[in-house]
């Protein structure tokens, strides 16, 4: 085994298998830009070499993430101008969310404790996805002003009318009751995620590289073909009128501090 720390993120090969690790568990693993350039390189350099077959996502702490470092963006960060904001998530939300989507390899997730909005997000961009029966999945954004966060994978992965459930009222998602409905595919105790998620792995990198890849690409064509990347696009710039809007309807530091009542009531 090897393994090299970027910026919040920790890099280790496990034979064929590259395991990202989110490495800032004293603030629950929010994400910074400096962790978000780190993972979006960690994952490049995975798919780039031919050695990995496989790619695991993991997370240091008892949660995976509480979701895009509210503190970093700053209590003026609605005020900023429209196209800063619209690139800066672009970039750093929407790119590298849909870049883990469309990585040529399977990506696992092992999610544990909180996976809150853009840690939501994260999970859900995985080709697998597994959770500790402690995990819970939340997208509070709308009753914080926002049209949910910058990918709207929700009814893609949970069905129309779950997804419209846990957008409007903002309630969690336990992960027994995702395991029913089909989101996390595999749900296990707390002492056998890593485990579970090494087994997995290595069970997809016995198999021939190109026929997993080229499977993925079907896979993510059949999506592609109903709509989705087209919808994502759409979503996404819905999701910047919303934030538009919102400069008027509340001041950034009443939503910041909604946004830490919400989190820290999770």
């Amino acid at each position: 085994m090897s393994a090299m720390t970027a910026q919040y993120v920790r890099i280790e090969r496990l034979g064929a298998i590259e395991r990202i690790t989110l490495a800032r568990p004293e603030k629950r693993n929010a994400q910074n830009k400096a962790m978000l350039e780190s993972l979006d390189a960690a994952l490049k350099r995975a798919g780039s070499d031919d050695e990995v077959r496989a790619v695991i996502v993991a997370a240091d702490g008892p949660d995976f993430s509480a979701g895009h470092d509210q503190k970093e963006l700053g209590d003026d960060y609605l005020q900023r101008p429209t196209v800063e904001r619209y690139q800066f998530e672009d970039r750093y939300y929407l790119e590298i969310a849909l870049s883990m989507r469309n990585l040529a390899k399977p990506v696992i997730v092992q999610a544990q404790g909180a996976c809150i909005a853009g840690g939501f997000m994260i999970a859900a961009m995985a080709d697998i996805l597994i959770a500790s029966e402690d995990a819970y999945f939340s997208d509070p954004t709308v009753l914080l002003g926002s049209a949910a966060v910058e990918v709207l994978f929700h009814p893609w992965a949970l069905g129309d009318r779950l997804a419209r459930d846990i957008l409007f009222t903002g309630r969690k998602l336990t992960a027994i009751e995702a395991h029913q409905r089909g989101f996390v595919a595999r749900l296990v105790v707390r002492d056998e995620l890593e485990s579970t998620a090494l087994v997995i792995a290595e069970t997809i990198a016995k198999a021939p590289p190109f026929a997993v890849q080229m499977m993925k690409r079907s896979l993510n064509r059949n999506l592609d073909a109903q709509g989705f990347s087209v919808m994502m696009s759409a979503h996404f710039d819905t999701h910047q009128l919303v934030h538009t809007a919102s400069k008027s309807s509340a001041s950034a530091p009443d939503r910041l501090a909604n946004f830490k009542n919400l989190v820290a009531g999770s």
